[in-house]
């Protein structure tokens, strides 16, 4: 009975060792980016924005900070969303399910949008209905015939050539939405659409490093803050050196998922 307390107690020793290792060190990269951008001053795209996902998350986030810049902005809603924090910051929303194009089609028609960004995927509950590909398809279209030119799309460490960059077990529960998210991404890049795709790793709802860069390089992965994330994608707006760019949205100060424990 010893032996086999003894051997249980070793067991249980080794798994908490393991979590441990994985939580400090191996849930994240110690990758060395290369190609960092060099952030550029704000430059506003002289025109109307139009929102797909601004209604929570990162999204709200990107709407937030545009608005805080003079930007006019309208939000794409479903008929039963909460836009109260939308009205409160002063941004316009048309009612548009991303699955259903004809709906997408007729939020185009509001206005002369200049620029289209996209922070459209799966929450919790909505497995059923999948906007990671199909939505993001029907909002990439939609831009293109109504004459939009530009398209900020907000996906995820994982898809194309950043497989590798994601942890594993990320990997293995996010298989179906990095796949859907990566149709998505080539689905814009054959548009014709003056694109820039900026892919996060794990998303904190943390504070803010300042620290945050966009990297033309698929094989870095970093945790980020949700704010930071929202910055990068607003930057990325007007400046003309990140068209036809895939980005990872890299924090050198988040490296690792136990930074999540220290927020």
């Amino acid at each position: 009975m010893m032996t086999v307390l003894k051997a249980l107690g070793w067991l249980v020793l080794a798994l908490v060792a393991l979590v441990a290792s994985y939580v400090f060190v191996f849930s994240g990269s110690f990758h060395t980016p290369v190609n960092v951008l060099t952030p550029a001053p704000y430059a506003s795209p002289g025109g109307p924005i139009l929102v797909f996902g601004g209604n929570r998350a990162t999204g709200l986030e990107i709407v937030r900070m545009l608005r805080e810049k003079g930007e006019d902005v309208t939000v794409a809603v479903r008929a039963t969303s909460n836009v109260d924090a939308l009205k409160a910051i002063g941004a316009r929303t048309v009612v548009a399910d991303a699955l259903e194009a004809d709906t997408v089609r007729a939020a185009f028609a509001g206005g002369a949008y200049k620029v289209v960004v996209s922070t459209l995927g799966t929450s919790r509950g909505e497995n059923a209905r999948r906007p990671d590909f199909v939505g993001n398809r029907n909002v990439i279209d939609a831009a293109k015939e109504a004459g939009a030119t530009r398209f900020v799309f907000v996906t995820v460490i994982g898809t194309g050539n950043s497989r590798e960059a994601a942890p594993r077990p990320a990997r293995s529960f996010l298989k179906e939405v990095i796949e859907l998210k990566g149709q998505a991404e080539d689905h814009l890049r054959a548009s014709g659409l003056q694109y820039t795709i900026i892919r996060p790793g794990g998303l904190s709802e943390g504070k803010s490093t300042g620290q945050a860069v966009l990297v033309d390089d698929p094989e870095a992965f970093s945790y980020i803050s949700r704010i930071d994330v929202a910055k990068l994608a607003v930057d990325a707006i007007g400046d003309p050196a990140t068209i036809g760019k895939t980005y990872t949205a890299y924090d050198p100060a988040r490296k690792t998922l136990w930074k999540f424990f220290q927020e």
